[in-house]
């Protein structure tokens, strides 16, 4: 490609790699030659998808040939009941991926700088650079956000904080009193994103209570996704919670028809199978204690967790028992990524699948 087209990009696009996602059961099977393959690689439920939402699936196929319906009326409507908030605060996007993407592209440019903590979700760092904006990297505490120290690295640049809460890889989290001392501490005028893609996981009663914040900060928008609990991360459904007129000026650039028929419908029955959410938390918190003991007892050290997921470190580069755990027909993630290449994360699975992750890690250690 001429250098002179990409003389052109906006500052910052360079210094980003494509995104690595989890390896897939298919190609691990083709690569490995195994006959079967336990994935605990990306944060799905290991439940699947919604009973509810999947029996509804084949009511919706005659349907494909039709544009969708553009405003996601129904899908919104069950949000707004399902969270307690008005149809006006609800935005809907292809994953809550692309509502922090809108978030970026509304408030950053390359004049502009965000803020969020080392070892924070990557999409952060890849919506802030494609805007040609700053990243501003707050040093954590113990593995967490420490927003204590956020407002001390805001500049007059500063457009956009990026909150993950819990955070992803790390598993850690932040009480609701850090999060409504942040936002009583900064300026009004910096959009905060609160990223509760694992909200429904946090059974922590100091927890964050996101619509609490909502009715005293004007400045605050709530990211949650269908792809972690309610299974449907095939799906890519997301949404965002916030004050009416920032929801309004994000649909002007949100892209037309940017969630499919499919997903609205799946997502509407998801958001009301109260006991597919009961039976994935329940099952989660068991999974999640079991999988953290067993782990500790083989000598390795864990971030404690309070997600849908746990990560590790033992005596041994990431990168190279991520391979060799791959060979024995079990997918993790390294988390090089996140500049933490001691570490692993494992996806907490069902009971057979948390057993077959640890008897391959034992044979390795």
């Amino acid at each position: 490609m001429s250098s002179q087209i990409l003389g052109n990009l906006n500052p910052g696009i360079m210094d980003l790699h494509p995104y690595e996602p989890g390896r897939s059961i298919d190609e691990v099977i083709e690569e490995y030659g195994h006959q079967e393959v336990t994935k605990l690689a990306s944060n799905e439920n290991p439940l699947g998808a919604s009973p509810k939402a999947l029996a509804f699936l084949d009511q919706r196929q005659s349907e494909l040939h039709l544009y969708p319906d553009g405003n996601g009326t129904k899908l919104k409507q069950a949000i707004a009941h399902h969270e307690g908030v008005d149809f006006n605060n609800i935005i809907i996007g292809n994953g809550s991926n692309e509502i922090l993407e809108l978030a970026a592209r509304a408030f950053l440019n390359p004049e502009a700088s965000s803020i969020t903590s080392k070892h924070a979700f990557a999409v952060y760092k890849i919506v802030t650079k494609s805007s040609g904006a700053a990243l501003i990297e707050v040093p954590t505490n113990n593995w967490g956000h420490a927003l204590n120290e956020f407002p001390n690295y805001i500049e007059e640049s500063t457009k956009v904080v990026f909150i993950a809460n819990p955070n992803n890889p790390t598993g850690t989290y932040n009480t609701h009193q850090e999060v409504h001392q942040l936002l009583s501490t900064i300026p009004s005028s910096v959009l905060v994103v609160l990223d509760c893609a694992y909200f429904e996981y946090v059974t922590e009663k100091d927890y964050v209570k996101p619509i609490d914040l909502l009715k005293e900060f004007d400045n605050l928008l709530i990211t949650k996704t269908f792809s972690k609990i309610h299974g449907l991360a095939s799906a890519r459904v997301g949404y965002g919670i916030a004050h009416p007129s920032l929801v309004e000026v994000l649909n002007r650039i949100r892209q037309p028809f940017n969630v499919n028929s499919l997903a609205q419908a799946l997502a509407v029955e998801a958001i009301n199978d109260h006991q597919h959410i009961n039976n994935s938390i329940t099952l989660n918190t068991q999974q999640n204690q079991f999988l953290h003991e067993q782990l500790t007892q083989l000598g390795l050290e864990c971030i404690p967790s309070v997600g849908n997921f746990i990560t590790f470190k033992g005596d041994f580069v990431g990168s190279d028992m991520f391979t060799k755990l791959m060979e024995k027909g079990v997918i993790v993630r390294s988390v090089d990524l996140y500049e933490m290449k001691d570490f692993l994360r494992v996806t907490i699975g069902t009971e057979a699948d948390n057993l077959k992750f640890l008897e391959a890690l034992k044979q390795l250690l």
